[in-house]
Order: structure tokens, then sequence, then C-alpha cells
């Protein structure tokens, strides 16, 4: 089952009807739930702050690289008012381990100050709202409207595109995939309701696209 995803047909037609959509949406979440990263210190939180953090640090940068420095980060620096005023440098040597930690620590600290004075400590659940917060983009909102504030949102990676283009015989019209409106209206049909399922569904397909195609 691990390859069926991947090897699908490319004459799939754009209009798949809604068994095929509830049977793609049964296979991904059972196959995560036997074999994907569930283990992951991250995808067991709904905590904003810890989420924000992953992000950042997961950027480029493989995941078991991340496990130790995360955990390391958020026992020093375990809310944006812990980590709004430390020094800089204190910051980088936490990252530094995983790379481009100069660039992390400012946006990590960046961050923290932003949520601090504009948003009181509380992380804002609005797309309009997260991209104005330094280092946060359109992948970043969607983690946190999907696992915190509990919308279901497609995570648009390499990973996850990878797997759509085959599953749809789609090519992106869009640079970025959140503005390519094709992509979005077979996604807003695919993304099951429920927000557990919808987590669940988007980090299998996300794995899948890492480990299998």
């Amino acid at each position: 089952m691990d390859k069926w995803v991947c090897e699908l047909s490319s004459n799939l037609p754009m209009d798949v009807d809604r068994e095929f959509i509830e049977y793609v949406r049964r296979v991904v979440i059972d196959w995560y739930r036997v074999y994907g990263d569930r283990d992951l210190p991250w995808r067991g939180t709904s905590d904003p702050w810890s989420v924000l953090v992953a992000t950042i640090l997961l950027r480029v940068t493989a995941r078991s690289r991340v496990v130790n420095v995360y955990s390391g980060l958020l026992a020093k620096y375990h809310n944006p008012s812990s980590l709004a005023y430390a020094r800089i440098g204190d910051v980088e040597e936490l990252v530094k381990p995983i790379g481009l930690h100069r660039v992390r620590a400012k946006q990590l600290v960046e961050l923290a100050k932003a949520i601090i004075e504009e948003y009181n400590g509380q992380i804002p659940c609005s797309r309009s709202e997260l991209i104005k917060l330094p280092g946060i983009g359109d992948y970043a909102a969607s983690v946190i409207l999907l696992r915190v504030c509990k919308q279901p949102e497609p995570l648009l990676d390499t990973n996850t595109l990878r797997v759509y283009e085959r599953l749809f015989n789609y090519k992106l019209k869009k640079r970025n995939p959140y503005r390519d409106k094709g992509l979005m209206n077979i996604l807003e049909d695919l993304i099951p309701r429920d927000p557990l399922e919808a987590y669940e569904f988007n980090l299998g397909v996300m794995d899948l696209g890492s480990k299998v195609c």
C-alpha cells in the first residue's frame, strides 16, 4: 500500500467523485497512523508558541537534526515573553547545531517581540494577521491554523506538492502554491473537515512524499 498514492494513473480525471475523495482520505490517514513520524515532539503539541518555533527550526533542515535543538530551546524559552528580550547570542548558541543560526535566532527573537508587543502574547488565528509576524509565511500560518486553531487547512511543501501533482495530474500555475486557485479548489474538497483528521491527513501526505514518493 505504501506506493499506492505515488503510482496512480497520470490520466486521473480532475473531477474525481466523492467516493474517491473519501478513499484517499482513509488510506492516507490509516497509513500515517502506522508508518508516519508521529513521535516527533512538535507533532504532539498544540501549544501555539511550540508550533511556531518548530516551523522556523525545520526550514531547510532534516527533522532528525531539529529534535534536540527544539527541545533545548523550548526548555529555556517556553513562551514568547521568555524569548522576546533574550540575548541574541544566547539564542544563536542554542540553534547553532542546525545551521543558519544567526538568521533563525533573529527571526525567533523578532517573532517573540511582535507577539508580545502587538498581540499581547496571544498568537492570532487569522492568516492575514499571522503572515504579518516576522518570519511567518503561508506555510507556517497554515500550520498554526490547522494545529492550533483547528481549521482544516492544507499544508503545502515540497513533499505534499509532489504527492498532489501525481495524484491529480496537476501542474502548479503559480510559484506560491497557496495562490494557485486550481490546486486550492481541489484541496478544499480533499482536506477532511474534522480537525484531527485534517491534521493527520496533512502529515500523512507529507510523510508519504518524504518516505515513499
